[in-house]
């Protein structure tokens, strides 16, 4: 059985209630106790994260010498219960929900996954011959970003101010009401919400800025005064949560975890960017090449297999493209490549792949998802292009694309090919059933 990442639980409660949720997500869990983690005794296997349950350790071992030991190991860390751990580690206070859980362990796996595929491939257009020496690692300092608060609250901007610690280009917006505009007018890195505010209007917000599709990915973070509002704030699509007073020196951490994916993402398109006049990009999609795809997908595979990871890949075929080119010619059916290309490019998750396999075949790759929560992500990427109304240069009125789509998880030795013919054969199944 294959995983969506390979979890590390430091906990001395053989009855751990973090698990069930954990494991019904997808996740596979190992248990070690504090005394042998104090040991460094972790075994041979590779571990996306590691997870310390500080409330049940009951040898009282110093929480911030493992958590510095995983830290200098390279191991992402998320230290659960109340601790001053000083590390670079995120934290989930006592009493949260299974849907914080699942949002923060999904948030460090996340930039774990981000930073693999960032190496991926790199190491893939490398072998074009083109030198990346000069290409930079995403830096984890945001005190050259632009940050948006939004609130009236003095107590609570206040405190944010102070955590902050004006590291970062700083806006205030105390109207709601026109966030939204100022968002749009300039760019920004990350938005902090500051309390649910009159009538939960904080919480609409949060849906307004997510449901814009130029906003879909920007890290939303919310300081909040009331636990009863955790999961209502994750539902409204914030992407992680800080509690007004007890949580507020994690202020940075998470603000800086979510920022880093965002940076993460940016790298991927900026290394696309520095090779565009190269082979590896497709010119009529402006995305990655078939060429490149033949190159980059069997190392992502072959890695996925390795460590029992799951990966999905998915098909996206244009039905009605050889009708479009009949009607309003091949330049046409070319500048809707294009803007089909793009529109996917930017509406994948920062660590997935996405390349034109033939004509208008797309295939987008989807490291460490399960089929299940690929086809949400699918669905909504399929959704965005059947209901765009596309601007050909020529053609008076505006075309509409006809898209299907299959999706499959890869399978041990499998090749792109019989993985692509499964994902139309499953998809067409569950229609038939559906």
């Amino acid at each position: 059985m294959r995983y969506i990442a390979n979890l590390l639980i430091v906990t001395d409660n053989d009855q751990s209630e973090l698990c069930p949720a954990l494991s019904k997500a997808g996740y596979l869990c190992d248990y070690i106790s504090f005394s042998k983690m104090l040991e460094g005794n972790v075994g041979e296997e590779t571990f996306d994260l590691l997870i310390i349950d500080s409330e049940h350790n009951a040898t009282n071992v110093d929480i911030e010498h493992i958590a510095g030991f995983a830290d200098l190991n390279g191991f992402p860390i998320l230290i659960i219960g109340e601790t001053d751990v000083q590390c670079h580690a995120s934290t989930l206070s006592p009493g949260y929900c299974d849907l914080e859980l699942l949002s923060r362990v999904s948030s460090l796996v996340r930039l774990e996954n981000m930073q693999q595929e960032l190496n991926r491939r790199v190491v893939s257009t490398e072998t074009y011959g083109i030198d990346l020496s000069g290409l930079e690692k995403p830096d984890d300092d945001i005190s050259d970003t632009h940050l948006l608060i939004i609130g009236n609250k003095s107590l609570i901007l206040g405190n944010i101010l102070l955590r902050l610690d004006c590291r970062a280009k700083i806006q205030i917006s105390k109207d709601p009401d026109t966030a939204i505009s100022e968002l749009r007018n300039q760019e920004f890195d990350a938005v902090i919400l500051s309390g649910t505010g009159h009538g939960d209007r904080n919480l609409r917000l949060a849906n307004e800025i997510r449901s814009d599709s130029r906003f879909y990915n920007l890290p939303m973070i919310m300081v909040l005064e009331n636990v009863e509002n955790r999961e209502a704030a994750y539902i409204h699509g914030v992407s992680d949560i800080v509690l007004h007073e007890t949580e507020m020196d994690s202020l940075i951490n998470r603000t800086t975890v979510q920022i880093l994916q965002y940076r993460y993402r940016s790298a991927m398109q900026k290394l696309f960017r520095v090779t565009k006049p190269h082979p590896l990009a497709d010119g009529p999609t402006d995305i990655y090449s078939f060429g490149f795809m033949k190159t980059h997908l069997p190392k992502m595979m072959a890695e996925h297999d390795q460590r029992k990871k799951t990966m999905s890949v998915a098909s996206l075929k244009i039905s009605n493209l050889e009708k479009i080119n009949s009607v309003h010619g091949f330049a046409s059916g070319d500048q809707l490549l294009r803007q089909i290309g793009s529109a996917i490019f930017y509406l994948v998750r920062g660590e997935d792949f996405c390349g034109r396999y033939e004509k208008g075949h797309f295939v987008v790759a989807l490291p460490g998802t399960r089929e299940k929560e690929a086809n949400i992500a699918l669905q909504r990427l399929v959704g965005v292009i059947r209901n765009t109304e596309f601007s050909l240069k020529g053609v008076t009125s505006p075309v509409k694309v006809e898209l299907v789509f299959g999706l499959a998880e890869a399978k041990p030795d499998e090749t792109l090919e019989e993985n692509l013919d499964r994902g139309f054969l499953h998809k067409q199944k569950d229609e038939q059933a559906a």
